[in-house]
């Protein structure tokens, strides 16, 4: 009996990132899961933004349904890459989710979030 492997399934099916210009502000938002298999996504849009010099770029997490321990290293990573660059972070629409995940971590952010009610 032969058996088929399964269909591996591309990062790029499992998260999005779309990004869109307000004179000197990036809007970078996340659709999907942010893990090991789409971190790559995550870096790859934060490069292109900051390459454009903002002055500052606003993350929305509106559409992240799911971030592992990679994803928030990811996450953290991105805090200190704008943070290098100069530019101001804003985060908007954080699921309560991974609200209350980054509390229990006690992780200490450079922004105030507005947190999406549930």
């Amino acid at each position: 009996m032969h058996v088929k492997p399964e269909a591996a399934v591309r990062a790029d099916e499992l998260l999005e990132a779309h990004t869109v210009w307000w004179g000197h502000t990036v809007l970078l938002r996340l659709d999907g899961e942010l893990d090991l298999a789409t971190v790559q996504i995550v870096d790859r849009a934060v490069s292109l933004a900051l390459a454009g010099q903002p002055r500052a770029l606003c993350l929305d997490l509106t559409g992240l349904v799911f971030c592992d321990m990679t994803g928030l290293r990811a996450l953290q990573r991105l805090t200190h890459r704008v943070g290098a660059a100069h530019t101001t972070l804003h985060l908007t629409d954080l699921h309560p989710n991974l609200h209350r995940t980054l509390a229990r971590l006690e992780t200490v952010v450079p922004w105030a979030p507005r947190v999406l009610q549930e």
